[in-house]
């Protein structure tokens, strides 16, 4: 591995094969995963940049608010009628105003009682004489598509519509809007966070890695506009239950003749992925919180009309427990790429044509990061439409 205190590791010769063709081109170079300098440049040229995955609306009752924890801190998210986000800190002394979720008609800081409506600006800041109007919260860009709450922490980045480009439409007929949080589990993993995107993106290691479980997928890569990206896991049976077991559930019924064909694997760069089945779909955020290791919430989300079956609760059973299954494994194997990848010996490896989709996402990543030629006109779609 590369000498960091001799060698400039965003130089672009370093990423030359990296930028080769499918079937050519090299993984990431390793410190890329184990580098605490490059997570910070990912932490300046991407998280603080994108549009990123907060949660649902239907988890913001109306009057309420919900904390979330994101890669540029604690945010606060408010419903009053209208979706709101702020930076869940004090303007007094920072302390965190509040934790998990709830109703409230003001939020109040534990520290010292400093009081705030519900759209942040600030009502009342007991023993002081300060200027009310210039100590509101901290605004953050917050909004919503089919029910999914995403945030972005620039003001020059653009729109969600246009940052996700064709994904809305692609994504339509599954009726997200209708479905429903059913289940949600949190992770640590000693992994990088790249790892585990690369992982949800190619179907080449399932006969592997889950070849006692999920067992081998066949797939396709789907054609992409925007910061998105796809693979379809095909087959009209529903992949969100165990191979050879019957879904409980029946598929949803605005479903185009493409969605029907198989499962959609997507990546919303930077660092989700929505797993959309005929029946169901299931979230992955996974969340840096240091070069090795990752914090992932897994969200499991049904139609509606499926929550509220008589048979739900036994129903789901099966849908849980692949879900487990299959997050198990892929978090071990991404510990233990991690533990690989770190070696002095490690060296990049050719990627093979089952990998693309791994192909695009490392070369998105280089997009952001390095600076030549494509690069900089990828970094500048980051501040406009495409």
């Amino acid at each position: 591995m590369m000498n960091w205190m001799h060698d400039d590791p965003f130089h672009p010769r370093h990423y030359r094969d990296v930028r080769r063709p499918p079937g050519e081109a090299s993984t990431l170079p390793g410190w890329c995963y184990v580098s605490d300098a490059f997570l910070r440049r990912e932490r300046e040229r991407i998280f603080s940049r994108a549009w990123q995955f907060a949660g649902r609306l239907e988890e913001i009752p109306r009057g309420g608010y919900r904390s979330v924890d994101t890669t540029g801190g604690p945010i606060l998210l408010v419903n009053d009628g209208s979706l709101r986000a702020f930076a869940n800190t004090c303007r007094h002394r920072g302390t965190p105003l509040v934790s998990g979720c709830g109703m409230a008609s003001r939020i109040v800081c534990p520290l010292h009682g400093w009081r705030y409506r519900l759209d942040g600006s600030l009502e009342s800041a007991p023993g002081t004489s300060i200027d009310h109007g210039r100590y509101a919260l901290r605004g953050i860009r917050a909004d919503v598509w089919a029910g999914f709450v995403f945030v972005c922490f620039s003001r020059r980045t653009a729109g969600l519509a246009s940052w996700f480009g064709d994904m809305t439409q692609r994504l339509a007929s599954h009726d997200l809007a209708e479905f429903r949080v059913a289940r949600r589990r949190h992770y640590t993993v000693r992994a990088n966070w790249k790892l585990i995107a690369e992982n949800a993106m190619e179907a080449y290691h399932t006969g592997t890695v889950h070849g006692d479980s999920l067992g081998a997928q066949a797939s396709r890569d789907l054609v992409t506009r925007g910061h998105w990206d796809a693979l379809q896991v095909l087959g009209e049976a529903s992949v969100a239950v165990l191979p050879g077991q019957p879904a409980p559930f029946p598929p949803v019924k605005s479903l185009s003749p493409e969605a029907r064909a198989g499962t959609f694997f997507t990546t919303l760069h930077p660092n989700t992925q929505f797993a959309c089945a005929q029946d169901s779909m299931w979230w992955l955020h996974y969340r840096p919180l240091s070069p090795g290791l990752t914090r992932i919430e897994v969200g499991q989300c049904f139609p509606d009309s499926t929550t509220r079956r008589d048979d739900f609760a036994e129903g789901s059973k099966a849908y849980f427990h692949r879900w487990d299954t299959g997050i198990d494994e892929d978090n071990a194997i991404c510990e233990a790429q991690q533990a690989g990848i770190s070696s002095p010996f490690h060296r990049p490896g050719r990627l093979s044509v089952r990998e693309q989709a791994v192909h695009r996402l490392n070369n998105w990543i280089v997009d952001q990061t390095i600076d030549d030629g494509l690069a900089r006109r990828r970094i500048d779609a980051l501040h406009g439409s495409h």
